[in-house]
């Protein structure tokens, strides 16, 4: 593949999310001329009567942390200055076939352009952590389109006529933690928002072949894929082999973290245990287009026992 359209396939596929000072936050879903809008973002995790949540590195000393109920989007603000730097931060097109594990595009494996929130827990009555509430919204908005193409609905778009595109349904969350403290065994429970509407569910992709026909003489399955095709006349490399972390559509109280015991020297509580929490844009994902979205994206999760 020529750079030029390597060039295309980093701007077809690719959502950018970039995280500045103060509190300033913007999205661009990048066009060949690079114009992008400025919204805010908003995160917050809550954690239910009796647990208490920190963030902060995986491998901090829980003594240091920050301990409260309710982890705001300041917080998550200032601990991404503090490990990326201001304005360092961005979402890129990344892929994933367990929500743990990131590549990009071409295959290779990589450690940015996701976010990743280590969580901190602690409590003096609950071993068990579960995540039991979780939300991703955005509003829809319409992206008119240059060529004429079929949507993941099955619906043909022709060229100059608009369609509705929204930020959530890329979008992918995750948390990975220990399950099982015995055994020393980890877990990874992945989230997307559920089919509907224009939303496809593009989890649990196991060696899909997503160019409809071959790499070489495919256009594209219906959504990003064949837009993607109308758009350059070819298909992005991997087409053809397609790995996506299997996800779930509704939580019910998983399981997420088996907190340790005995730790009130290390932890000022008797039960402690941290996971990660990762949010990404699958770069497979049907509804994955070039749009310029200009709306903002609330992330809100609930941990309880």
């Amino acid at each position: 593949m020529n750079s030029i359209t390597r060039k295309l396939v980093l701007s077809i596929l690719t959502v950018v999310l970039t995280v500045v000072a103060l509190g300033t936050t913007t999205f661009a879903w990048f066009t060949l001329t690079n114009t992008s809008i400025i919204q805010p973002f908003e995160a917050q995790v809550v954690s239910d009567t009796g647990i208490e949540v920190a963030i902060g590195s995986a491998t901090a000393d829980p003594l240091t942390l920050e301990w409260q109920t309710v982890i705001t989007t300041q917080d998550i603000y200032d601990y991404m200055e503090s490990v990326y730097g201001a304005n360092a931060f961005r979402f890129t097109h990344v892929t994933t076939p367990n929500g743990h594990t990131f590549y990009d595009m071409s295959g290779i494996g990589i450690t940015n352009g996701y976010l990743e929130i280590p969580l901190h827990f602690r409590s003096d009555n609950e071993q068990k952590i579960r995540w039991n509430q979780v939300s991703l919204t955005s509003t829809a908005a319409p992206y008119t389109t240059g060529v004429t193409f079929v949507d993941s609905s099955g619906t043909t778009r022709t060229a100059g006529s608009s369609f509705p595109v929204n930020l959530q349904d890329a979008m992918k969350i995750s948390v990975t933690g220990i399950i099982d403290r015995a055994l020393a065994t980890s877990g990874t429970t992945a989230y997307e928002n559920a089919a509907g509407g224009t939303n496809t569910y593009s989890g649990g992709l196991a060696n899909a072949d997503l160019s409809n026909g071959g790499q070489l003489t495919g256009t594209g399955v219906n959504g990003a894929q064949n837009f993607y095709y109308e758009s350059t006349n070819t298909l992005p490399d991997g087409s053809t082999s397609v790995n996506t972390a299997t996800t779930l559509t509704a939580l019910a109280n998983n399981l997420v973290l088996d907190m340790a015991s005995g730790s009130l020297a290390t932890a000022d509580a008797e039960y402690y245990g941290n996971v990660i929490v990762r949010v990404w844009f699958e770069g497979w994902d049907a509804e994955a287009y070039n749009a310029l979205l200009s709306r903002t994206i609330t992330i809100s999760l609930r941990f309880g026992v």
